[in-house]
């Protein structure tokens, strides 16, 4: 999600941090003080409450240790750790380049991602990586972020994030890439154009983009567009009949950071099995707030490697969707960090 606008002075000048928004808008409702560390400077905020004070940065709290913030940024560590805990990750390896070892892991799991190793968010990963001119062209993206690169099997299925807040899980979504839904009236230029228009939402914490644009007259866009199209049988032009999905990403060897994705809340639909290893994967990293992507089949169902695996674990997850999801119930995620951070 992206801040676009605001018309108020509720917030200090040039607060643009969609988080800390959030974290400012809710403390001045539960009777919190919250304000900058430093005037100008969005990195730290001051929670003061009666005669406690406590600084945060963002949702990584004062209670995080340093060694676990260094785990959360080396994915190798971090899986190294879960899987000495049991839980199911992925098979994977780091390498520095292209070469044997990478060409022999494509050829042993057929399907791979392939992300830096210390990066933040979605920047340099390729997903769905199948042939060696993919795997080399995914490797140079990777290593522009990072001397080390991650090889890991792809996962087929559904793609969450669970948020762990003080050992509960606090909220759970679904994400996927965007896609558009017929009405058997409108053609699918009308239906992304509608798309478009519903992405910008109105807000306490002001203007916000739940998604970027999806381009229609940009003549790569446009290509790239038409080709996932035209996989499904339809054009632009086409009136798909009601209820009938039609997808705008392909995400076979594409470059994650580029897609446009929704978020729906499924926070009821986790399996109690599954948000007890949520609970254990932050504890095992001693994450008190961690996001933690999981890519299975389905939710509901116990996670075993089989059936799905965990990605990533972070400790500065975003709680934005969690407020504003495109579908399903807001979660007042918000409210549980500030109890906890003041109170517990």
């Amino acid at each position: 999600m992206n801040f676009m606008s605001t018309s108020d002075s509720v917030f200090p000048k040039g607060m643009k941090n969609l988080q800390n928004r959030l974290i400012l808008h809710k403390a001045r409702e539960m009777g919190i003080r919250c304000e900058p560390l430093v005037d100008g400077c969005e990195d730290f905020l001051k929670l003061s409450l009666e005669h406690k004070q406590v600084i945060i940065n963002k949702t990584r709290t004062h209670r995080l240790p340093l060694i676990a913030g260094l785990l959360a940024k080396n994915k190798q560590a971090c899986n190294l750790l879960l899987q000495e805990q049991g839980m199911p990750v992925p098979p994977h390896v780091v390498v520095t380049a292209m070469g044997q070892e990478a060409e022999a892991f494509l050829g042993q799991h057929g399907s791979i991602v392939v992300k830096p190793l210390d990066a933040s968010s979605s920047q340099g990963v390729t997903l769905d990586v199948r042939t060696d001119a993919e795997l080399n062209q995914a490797i140079q993206l990777a290593a522009g972020f990072g001397s080390g690169i991650l090889l890991q099997q792809y996962v087929i299925g559904t793609d969450y994030r669970v948020l762990i807040i003080n050992e509960q899980v606090a909220a759970v979504n679904q994400y996927r890439p965007v896609y558009v839904t017929g009405n058997g009236n409108s053609s699918v230029r009308e239906l992304i154009e509608m798309l478009n228009n519903s992405r910008i939402m109105e807000t306490e914490i002001g203007r916000v983009e739940a998604f970027p644009e999806i381009e229609l007259h940009h003549e790569l866009t446009n290509v790239r567009l038409l080709n996932v199209l035209h996989k499904q049988g339809v054009s632009l032009d086409d009136v798909p009949s009601g209820g009938k999905e039609i997808e705008l990403y392909d995400l076979r060897n594409s470059a994650a950071g580029k897609i446009s994705e929704y978020y729906c809340d499924c926070t009821h639909d986790i399996h109690p099995d599954n948000a007890r290893m949520m609970v254990q994967a932050a504890r095992a990293l001693q994450i008190d707030v961690a996001g933690i992507d999981v890519r299975c089949k389905d939710i509901r169902v116990p996670l075993t490697s089989a059936q799905g695996g965990i990605l990533e674990v972070n400790a500065l997850p975003d709680l934005t969707h969690h407020v504003y999801p495109h579908g399903g119930t807001t979660r007042d995620v918000v409210r549980q960090y500030l109890e906890y951070v003041c109170h517990s």
